[in-house]
């Protein structure tokens, strides 16, 4: 079953088209990897598929459903989140109150001020936290977390809507080897109940933990399939995956 579809997507900036008539297919679990050469479009991929940037043309469905022009908080609210780049947390809160304030999105004032929701929120609150390995922390100011503490937070806080659909623009960059392996088993383990699309470099990496690879290259799609298929194609050899090529 398919819990996110992409028809013809395509985006430009004047002249220059970025993602050129994308078709994508995502399962409903499992780790989809995009991967291809500095500027091949996966972020831009990524943006449309958040709602971050409108698409120039084609069409985006969620679950059957036409999300096309769905702005980004109401994608979020019903299950597509994501991570970027660069990590934007809470400075001056600490883990469990950024995660506390991430849960209290869909309450209303009155609920803010209720003894009995709010006591619900910080029990999920450390519920989620527990599921990163960030309970130990949780009294720790968000700025003062090492890198790699803080993109587990980053997918702690977007799992607090109940993402059916997770997308993670480069979440290993910046991390060590040790970092990187920590944080590739947490999300093998969530893509157990979810989708996860996943942009990373590291090419290793992206073959031992996805279940589906898409190449990316001036925008377009090349090849798409298992790790191994795609490991063997000749036009991802030629474009990404010969050795020195990679970035």
């Amino acid at each position: 079953m398919h819990i996110l579809k992409t028809v013809g997507v395509s985006r430009s900036f004047g002249k220059f088209t970025a993602v050129n008539a994308v078709d994508l297919h995502i399962l409903a679990t499992g780790i989809h990897a995009l991967i291809g050469p500095n500027g091949a479009g996966k972020s831009t991929l990524l943006n449309l598929l958040a709602g971050t940037l409108p698409v120039s043309s084609g069409c985006i469905y969620y679950e059957g459903r036409d999300v096309t022009r769905l702005p980004i908080h109401a994608r979020a609210r019903i299950g597509i989140s994501r991570s970027y780049q660069v990590v934007t947390l809470f400075a001056g809160l600490t883990c469990r109150e950024a995660m506390q304030l991430a849960l209290q999105r869909d309450l209303s004032v009155a609920a803010w001020l209720s003894p009995g929701p709010m006591r619900k929120v910080r029990e999920d609150a450390d519920e989620l936290l527990k599921a990163v390995d960030l309970f130990d922390v949780a009294e720790v100011d968000t700025a003062e977390l090492s890198h790699g503490l803080q993109k587990h937070l980053e997918i702690a806080l977007a799992l607090a809507n109940s993402s059916r659909l997770l997308l993670l623009d480069e979440p290993m960059a910046g991390m060590s080897i040790s970092e990187r392996v920590v944080l590739a088993n947490r999300v093998r383990a969530l893509a157990k109940d979810r989708a996860i699309v996943l942009v990373e470099h590291d090419i290793d990496m992206v073959m031992s933990l996805a279940d589906t690879v898409t190449v990316l290259h001036n925008g377009a799609v090349i090849a798409s399939g298992d790790p191994a298929d795609v490991r063997a194609d000749s036009m991802a050899q030629s474009v990404y995956l010969q050795a020195g090529k990679a970035c």
